[in-house]
């Protein structure tokens, strides 16, 4: 057993280790240990959609920190709609810089895989800056609706993505299916379109199944990995986990489905998360910490019907065990006991953070080397959603002093408005 002691307030506690510490082969590669950096989008990208100095030097922290898997965050596969003002691109004229911050991360580490998160917006698109789609018709009479050879335009373009990924050095892609995006819209019940791409479970799976044999094809390499990070559950009605167009009671039997999909399309893990973007289901918060325990639950219902590596999300609102969870015993309120329990049980195979990631990137390094007390705990305060929101550059705004300025400057203005 991998254990390690220290002290706290004259009382020797021992951590385990045995089970996030070990390796885990995903597909024909193998990730170090089973700690995942989920995808975080940080707004930072220069005027073309390149990594900025501001993005490298983020990524050469997540790569010194040596999480098993390293997600990138959401890149657009295009600029015409998108969510972020500075959002990172994966287009043909960003390759270079795509493979300069591949390159700058595997200078310092070369051991973790490092997967692209590829992403169309659709309606979450800001209309500031970019057009505002939707794959069904909404409320809204200005939002544009795909017509299928948009749609399949929107395919090509992932695919395009895929390839672009692969040949500037990345081990792999998301392709994302959560938190209200272009591919959650797809899946969802509420997505009653009276074409190939509509209704049915069968139409409304379409695009993933017809995109994810293009990917392949195009890529042609099986230890290129691929994989998809989708809802279990959205909680907004007609959303993908309930039952019908109308409906918001959580049922599952179309996740689970989706899952078996997933496997049989030869994807190599999935990556299970709930909610729409900024929702406490998505990310557990203080007032709503027992969301997490939402998480835990999704993600075992995936794992029991899949044989793929599945990971597990929401870990940072856990931090050090300094949480609000309705748990007597303090020993069982923190990351590590929760992560080797998931891990342990054969709940999960891997675990996310996020917003962990960004309070601090070492957070992997000195966990597993026993530095319990040097870490950056996340605390939950959301500063870097607000940063989000208002479209700027995104970070740790408690244990960064750029974002933390940043932060301060905003609230500022918004007191003198």
């Amino acid at each position: 057993m991998n254990s390690i002691f220290f002290q706290q307030n004259s009382k020797v506690i021992e951590m385990n280790t045995q089970m996030i510490s070990t390796p885990i082969r995903v597909g024909k590669k193998e990730a170090p240990n089973r700690i995942v950096f989920q995808p975080m989008e940080c707004n930072d990208a220069d005027a073309t959609g390149d990594p900025s100095d501001l993005s490298l030097n983020r990524y050469r922290r997540f790569a010194e920190g040596g999480a098993g898997i390293i997600f990138t965050e959401s890149l657009t596969i295009t600029s015409e709609s998108r969510a972020r003002k500075s959002q990172l691109s994966i287009t043909e004229q960003n390759a270079k810089g795509l493979e300069r911050l591949i390159n700058e991360m595997r200078k310092i580490n070369g051991e973790s895989l490092i997967l692209f998160q590829l992403n169309q917006s659709g309606r979450l698109s800001e209309a500031a800056f970019s057009k505002v789609i939707s794959v069904y018709p909404t409320k809204d009479p200005d939002i544009h609706v795909l017509t299928e050879e948009e749609i399949d335009q929107i395919g090509d373009n992932f695919v395009n993505a895929a390839v672009i990924a692969k040949q500037v050095g990345a081990d792999g892609i998301d392709f994302k299916h959560c938190h209200g995006y272009v591919c959650t819209e797809m899946i969802q019940p509420a997505n009653t379109r009276n074409d190939r791409y509509g209704g049915s479970f069968e139409n409304r799976t379409r695009f993933f199944r017809e995109t994810t044999r293009k990917m392949k094809d195009a890529v042609d390499d099986d230890s290129f990995l691929l994989g998809v990070r989708f809802n279990a559950y959205d909680g907004v009605p007609g959303g993908f986990g309930a039952a019908g167009p109308e409906e918001v009671i959580e049922d599952l039997s179309e996740p689970i489905a989706f899952s078996k999909m997933i496997e049989e399309a030869g994807m190599d893990y999935i990556n299970v998360s709930a909610g729409i973007a900024g929702s406490e289901i998505t990310q557990p918060s203080k007032k709503y910490p027992v969301g997490i325990y939402r998480l835990f639950g999704w993600a075992q219902a995936v794992k029991k019907a899949v044989n793929i590596p599945v990971i597990g999300s929401g870990y940072s609102s856990l931090r050090d065990g300094k949480n609000d969870l309705p748990e007597p015993d303090p020993a069982k309120k923190d990351f590590l006991y929760w992560a080797e329990k998931n891990l342990r049980d054969g709940n999960v195979d891997l675990v996310g953070v996020g917003r962990q990631s960004l309070a601090d990137p070492l957070f992997p390094k000195k966990l597993l080397a026993g530095e319990f007390d040097s870490i950056n705990y996340c605390t939950i305060c959301d500063r870097c959603l607000t940063l989000m929101i208002a479209q700027q550059v995104v970070g740790c705004a408690i244990h960064d002093k750029h974002y933390r300025d940043l932060y301060r400057s905003i609230k500022n203005k918004t007191k003198n408005q």
